[in-house]
């Protein structure tokens, strides 16, 4: 069936807005926390990229023309993939039908634009993630399949040329599994398209980096949440995301275990949690965003798997701007 280009962006630029109440959380001493985080936030306007390291944030890359988000560090730390699009206070992020790739050293100098909007024919593309050996990136880009413009799983090489469809799956979401053999994306079962935002579900196919294709794909899970934004476990036995309702206002974060084929709540409240969430380096802890309309905009926050705590690290005084996509490394 075909769905048309309106519906497909609504996956992307819903506002999100909560009505519960959550108990106000005091912040630790960002001292103790020992990753570095890459995050965006807009105190002027536009999102800017900064970085959190030691208890000090320090701003990395900054331009009023532009907002920027969704920022991936390189397997061997020294870069950093981020897009930008043009400074929208309404829509200051995941703007993917203006969005430009960017690559950049990882202090946020020599930036160069390698997929710019509109190359390749593209319509939309986001979603950028690093292959564990840095030699690919792989995404999700809206392209022209003859009739109508879809959703595909799309792998570049690590400058962002030399793109190829992985599949022939509607597909969106998308992540490499940490040993190269596996990617994951949001899609739905048996591909069949729906209206209905709660049939997407975490999916998983077969990795070949020499040939360029996803195979034997299966639908891991069968629930009723829309679920978005995976990420393996460091170790791939796990993988996180985010399991919401239609409407992606009430948000949890949930494990799936692939030994034992379950879905593990690791947070719920009243919020709408996710955006581009992470694992600790170590596995220990997760790392998201999370927006509660009537206590607080967006902050950056981590739960602990062991312990289930839950830890506020970055949020503002006068709840006057939020934080976005955090990235550890």
């Amino acid at each position: 069936m075909k769905i048309s280009n309106l519906y497909i962006i609504s996956f992307f630029s819903l506002l999100i807005f909560s009505c519960g109440e959550e108990v106000p959380e005091e912040p630790v001493p960002t001292e103790t926390i020992s990753d570095k985080i890459i995050y965006s936030k807009n105190p002027n306007g536009y999102n800017e990229l900064y970085k959190l390291e030691n208890g000090q944030e320090s701003l990395l890359i900054s331009d009023e023309n532009f907002d920027y988000w969704w920022s991936k560090v390189s397997p061997d730390k020294t870069k950093i993939l981020v897009y930008r699009s043009p400074t929208n206070p309404s829509r200051n992020h995941d703007d993917y039908e203006q969005a430009d790739l960017l690559i950049a050293d990882i202090d946020g100098s020599n930036i160069e634009v390698i997929i710019p909007k509109g190359a390749y024919g593209w319509n939309a593309h986001g979603v950028a993630r690093w292959s564990n050996d840095g030699q690919h990136i792989l995404m999700c880009a809206e392209v022209d399949i003859g009739n109508s413009f879809q959703w595909r799983l799309i792998r570049t090489n690590k400058t962002g040329g030399e793109p190829i469809v992985l599949s022939d799956r509607w597909a969106i979401d998308c992540n490499f599994s940490n040993d190269n053999k596996h990617i994951v994306f949001m899609g739905f079962m048996d591909n069949q398209l729906s209206f209905d935002l709660t049939n997407l579900e975490l999916q998983r196919g077969d990795y070949d980096s020499n040939l360029g294709t996803v195979t034997n794909i299966e639908s891991l899970t069968d629930n009723n949440t829309r679920d978005h934004d995976p990420d393996f476990s460091p170790n791939d036995t796990q993988i996180l995301f985010s399991a919401g309702n239609a409407l992606y206002t009430d948000v949890d974060l949930v494990v799936y275990d692939l030994a034992t084929n379950m879905e593990l709540v690791i947070h719920d409240d009243a919020s709408a949690n996710g955006g581009s969430m992470c694992w600790s380096p170590d596995g220990s802890k997760v790392y998201f965003h999370s927006l509660n309309i009537v206590g607080h905009p967006f902050r950056i926050k981590s739960v602990n798997l062991e312990t289930g705590d839950v830890t506020t690290l970055l949020q503002t005084g006068d709840n006057g701007f939020g934080f976005i996509h955090p990235e550890a490394y």
